[in-house]
């Protein structure tokens, strides 16, 4: 007897067969309790989640004799169906049916009642095949078959059938099986035909096949064809992945900034033939890895137990924000190894520049140490220089300080505008002088001050203080040379002569640069 493939032996021959389907099995069960079949089915997802199995599942329980346990897979109809003998299901491939005659047969052979069983059940696989004049000769019979027939059309892309087709039928939406399930379903099938595989070769297995239980058991089935005791090195060296090892060392070299170790790793590896465009997809989703783990603090989500103190260990070294910062921009640039010709001088560019990240930190850390109290005998107090003499406080400045200070309290309830200007001045107190100066924009403020001159003396002498009071104006040093600049360019110097002119204003260029 030929082999029979793993994929094909253990393919489900009943609902509780159907693994990561609980919705979809949760339907049609309820139809066949309730009598409420639909005259037409769409089962729709991605490849190998159980779609057709699906379909002729629920083949056998329309026909199943059994009135309790549908379906039975011990009754002839059963059987039959099982087998792929029985006349009463027919499944036909839309890919090389796709023309308006192959639906004008179907038309013609649906008026005819099952020779045997109670439904004639037609599974069209990859519908959205059919051309759109084929879709539009198969309305009619869609809409309005006869009683005694049920189509399910399977397709992995819905968007490419006609919302008209859509709309005549009930739509069930098949979803990608999750890797633990997979996983758990190979563990399964390992024991019943006496294969011995690791947990993590398991993983490695389901976490390849994306979502599709037969890729899985097919890859399966490629593996044991040369090994008998299956290790996660053996299903790496079928698929091409990357050992957790090398994605470690990059990975640890890039955050501790090793750029000289970065380069002569990725030397080893280009002498060992690896496919950095592969590389770059098992380090992507190896550093997604170690952020989840970092977030949840869950060290075992999906990942196998060997893994797990390895991503906790490169996780401590690093912060959330760099992991995100690294993550992205290793996004970025897969595209990029993934199109060019040199993907390892990309690749390893790459990796130097997000090695620069190296210093990152977070920014709430660096707030924090600025904000802790740093010890009085840390702190050096700087020594006046030789040039100039430490400045003395008197009592008498400190005496007009406070004076000066109750002045415009009482000034700001008598005249709060003039209280106001003199606000945005630069007081400096002299032995028996009140300098207020005005600095850049302030300095429109000084003119008003100063013809209040005398009002202001007037109240500082009730305050028992009679000190002289000066309005200074500080030009804008940076204003000066800019302008000092323009007129000594030699350019505006010729122009002057030239033309007999004078400057009349002088703006600075926007930008940086030469001022003229």
């Amino acid at each position: 007897m030929a082999y029979l493939g793993l994929a094909r032996k253990y393919r489900p021959q009943n609902f509780s067969d159907l693994i990561g389907q609980n919705v979809v099995v949760k339907i049609l069960q309820s139809s066949l309790q309730t009598g409420k079949i639909s005259h037409a089915y769409i089962f729709s997802g991605p490849k190998g989640v159980g779609k057709t199995s699906t379909a002729r599942i629920l083949a056998k329980a329309l026909n199943c004799t059994d009135p309790d346990n549908k379906p039975c897979n011990n009754c002839p109809s059963c059987i039959a169906i099982k087998e792929g003998k029985a006349m009463s299901v027919i499944e036909i491939d839309a890919a090389s049916h796709t023309s308006v005659e192959n639906i004008r047969d179907l038309r013609e052979n649906v008026r005819y009642a099952s020779a045997e069983g109670f439904y004639k059940v037609y599974i069209i696989d990859e519908a959205h095949m059919l051309s759109q004049s084929a879709f539009n000769a198969f309305l009619k019979t869609l809409e309005e078959p006869p009683p005694h027939v049920v189509f399910v059309l399977a397709t992995t892309e819905p968007r490419k059938i006609p919302l008209t087709v859509i709309s005549r039928c009930q739509h069930l939406q098949f979803r990608r099986i999750s890797v633990n399930l997979i996983k758990e379903r190979l563990q399964f099938i390992c024991h019943e035909e006496s294969i011995n595989a690791t947990e993590e070769a398991l993983y490695d297995i389901a976490l390849n096949a994306e979502g599709s239980m037969r890729d899985a058991l097919t890859l399966l089935d490629q593996i044991t064809s040369f090994t008998e005791n299956i290790t996660q090195e053996d299903v790496r060296l079928l698929i091409g992945g990357t050992d957790t090892q090398t994605l470690y060392d990059l990975m640890n070299y890039v955050i501790e900034g090793k750029r000289s170790d970065i380069i002569l790793n990725i030397e080893k590896l280009n002498d060992a033939g690896t496919d950095f465009k592969l590389l770059t997809r098992d380090l992507i989703f190896f550093l997604r890895n170690i952020l989840i783990a970092k977030i949840t603090k869950n060290y075992r989500l999906c990942l196998t137990e060997s893994e797990a103190h390895i991503i906790e260990d490169l996780s401590s070294k690093t912060s959330e924000e760099h992991l995100i910062l690294l993550l992205k921009e290793l996004i970025n640039s897969e595209n990029s190894i993934k199109n060019s010709f040199f993907p390892r001088v990309i690749f390893e560019i790459t990796l130097l520049k997000l090695s620069l990240l190296s210093h990152f930190r977070n920014i709430d850390e660096a707030i924090k140490e600025v904000k802790e109290p740093v010890e009085t005998s840390q702190i050096k107090k700087p020594l006046p220089a030789q040039s100039e003499k430490p400045v003395q406080v008197t009592k008498k400045s400190m005496s007009i300080s406070r004076i000066w200070g109750e002045f415009l309290e009482r000034l700001e309830e008598q005249n709060h505008i003039l209280a106001t200007k003199i606000k945005h001045a630069e007081v400096k107190f002299a032995k028996d002088e009140i300098q207020m100066i005005y600095n850049g924009g302030a300095s429109v403020h000084a003119e008003s001050v100063k013809e209040h001159l005398s009002e202001i003396k007037n109240l500082l002498k009730e305050s028992g203080l009679d000190v002289n009071i000066t309005v200074h104006e500080k030009e804008n040093k940076q204003k000066q040379n800019v302008r000092q600049e323009a007129i000594d360019h030699p350019l505006v110097r010729k122009a002057l002569q030239l033309f007999e002119g004078r400057i009349f204003n002088i703006i600075p260029k926007k930008g940086g640069g030469n001022n003229v």
